[in-house]
């Protein structure tokens, strides 16, 4: 008998002592930011960068109304996606930006800007016109990269928001530079 009480001892410690904790959560990581997710963000903010200088002129300087509007449409979207790029680069602690200062595709030159600065009407429009043509077809190709190959989501979410934007932008475009 005193076997059965010490085996129902047993049997009800265990029935009332507390339940093993359960195992740990699996620890969600957000995707590292690989070098096409660093190299992206780095020359969009330039190509932005330098693309604003252009656009910021033209209130004063052309001579349509629908392109002064696209102008500074497609302004306020680079200032936010500037913001939204700085941020990745902050995230994936990149360094300094190589591509500030670099004349490449789809950014106006120095020599552009400055032109860009003394024309005004429909000679600032046609400076205006090739400089957002060439930075938006550009920016479209350089994001479409981003989307192939990059890691991270906030850089590829962006990337899919930057694509939708362009599409837009280009065909508002065409519609205003026939």
């Amino acid at each position: 008998m005193r076997g059965l009480v010490l085996a129902a001892l047993i049997f009800a410690a265990a029935c009332t002592s507390e339940a093993p904790p359960p195992p740990p959560k699996p620890v969600v990581t957000v995707a590292a930011y690989n070098p096409t997710d660093v190299a992206w963000a780095q020359l969009m903010a330039a190509m932005n960068e330098r693309v604003l200088q252009v656009l910021d002129l033209a209130p004063g300087r052309t001579a349509d109304p629908a392109l002064a509007d696209l102008a500074g449409s497609v302004g306020r979207g680079h200032r936010d996606e500037l913001a939204r790029l700085r941020a990745i680069l902050t995230s994936a602690k990149a360094g300094p930006n190589p591509h500030e200062g670099h004349d490449m595709p789809g950014m106006p030159t120095p020599i552009v800007i400055e032109a860009a600065a003394r024309a005004k009407g429909k000679a600032f429009d046609k400076i205006l016109v090739k400089s957002l043509k060439g930075h938006l077809d550009q920016s479209a190709m350089v994001t479409a990269s981003e989307q192939k190959a990059g890691a991270a989501r906030e850089a590829l979410d962006l990337a899919a928001d930057m694509t939708a934007a362009r599409t837009e932008q280009l065909a508002a475009l065409s519609g205003i530079a026939r």
